[in-house]
């Protein structure tokens, strides 16, 4: 008879919850999106919704953000983020391991600010030395869990720089966009995923970090285990290996999965 009841309440109790996750998103179909994905996602996202034929909730967030989220028990449909996000949820069972699908691979591209003269990047001693001019340097913050941040980080390192480009390093705000910085000419070169620093206004693309340094990030999509409409991420997959969809990926500079 106790059981019974503990299994009522709980079967309440999650009705509830998931009627006031509903309410709070109006009914829309919800998602979780890194913020290195942020731009194409927003480059394809009307003319998905429209073939999907409703509205999205979209919460843009740090790798890290997504993962406390998804393993606290946040309800969403589907995330993307980095495979080793996607990952770390299927450790703590919160997304399947049939249930995730790799969508995109990004690039450490080189910027600067519009107009500037393109520093020579060629190869690594090229790449120490344009660290070495440069007034100020601007990369995501390791400690926000970027992929192209941490490993930035261990580049400087592993260049016997990181001291003399740390005292001169402009980091963006949590969420923040290395090409803003750029564009404001507050760093003279700017280290960043492609997806994120491609056709930014005020910004210019010098190439990709020497092969030597080079770090692929792989993005994926995901649906937890407790997503209401995991047809959700399923659809945004097919809608992205369309022309459509695959003529954005590469507009960014990125490779199809």
């Amino acid at each position: 008879m106790r059981t019974s009841v503990l299994s009522l309440l709980c079967a309440v109790f999650l009705l509830g919850r998931c009627s006031l996750v509903l309410a709070a998103r109006g009914d829309a179909p919800s998602g979780l999106v890194t913020i290195g994905m942020q731009r194409l996602f927003e480059d394809v996202r009307p003319a998905f919704e429209a073939a999907f034929g409703q509205k999205l909730h979209i919460e843009f967030a740090s790798t890290l953000d997504i993962a406390k989220r998804v393993q606290g028990g946040e309800v969403v449909d589907f995330v993307i983020t980095s495979r080793a996000g996607v990952e770390s949820l299927i450790k703590t069972g919160s997304v399947s391991a049939n249930h995730h699908w790799p969508l995109v691979a990004s690039a450490i591209a080189v910027a600067i600010p519009a107009g500037h003269r393109k520093p020579d990047i060629s190869s690594v001693e090229a790449l120490k030395k344009a660290l070495l001019d440069a007034r100020s340097v601007s990369f995501t913050d390791p400690a926000s869990g970027g992929p192209s941040g941490v490993h930035m980080a261990k580049v400087l390192e592993q260049l016997g720089i990181a001291d003399h480009v740390r005292a001169k390093t402009k980091l963006p705000p949590a969420g923040g966009a290395v090409g803003d910085i750029l564009a404001r000419g507050e760093a003279d070169i700017g280290f960043q995923q492609m997806a994120e620093l491609s056709s930014f206004e005020g910004v210019d693309v010098v190439g990709l970090v020497p092969s030597e340094f080079q770090s692929i990030t792989e993005y994926e999509v995901a649906i937890p285990a407790g997503a209401l409409r995991p047809d959700v991420g399923q659809a945004f997959m097919e809608f992205m290996h369309t022309p459509r969809g695959i003529d954005a990926i590469r507009v960014r500079g990125l490779e199809p999965r």
